[in-house]
């Protein structure tokens, strides 16, 4: 009597390194789609800082200059926040991609 051998069957199958792996390029993808809604909204907090300086100038002429100036310096106060998150998020991402190709 002679027994064929059976292919194993692999879709139960799930390799601990394999989904390491897969578990970290997920995380980076997650990371990548995070700072580019970052840099999006960057760019509407700029575009808002320049409608803010033009419309509270304009709207206060003789107004203290915490009335004219007040939301604009906070709208750019938030500017530099992202930005360093921004960059903090880039650096991250950068050691990942390193840490990956070794």
């Amino acid at each position: 009597m002679i027994l064929t051998p059976r292919k194993p069957d692999r879709r139960h199958f799930k390799s601990p390194i394999r989904e390491a792996r897969r578990r970290e390029r997920e995380h980076y993808y997650a990371a990548v789609s995070i700072l580019v809604v970052k840099i999006i909204l960057l760019v509407f907090l700029c575009i808002l800082l320049f409608v803010s300086i033009q419309l509270f100038t304009g709207m206060f002429p003789e107004g203290t200059f915490l009335k004219r100036y007040g939301v604009p310096f906070l709208i750019g106060g938030f500017i530099l926040v992202l930005m360093r998150f921004i960059l903090k998020n880039i650096k991250e991402l950068r050691d990942t991609s390193k840490k990956q190709h070794e």
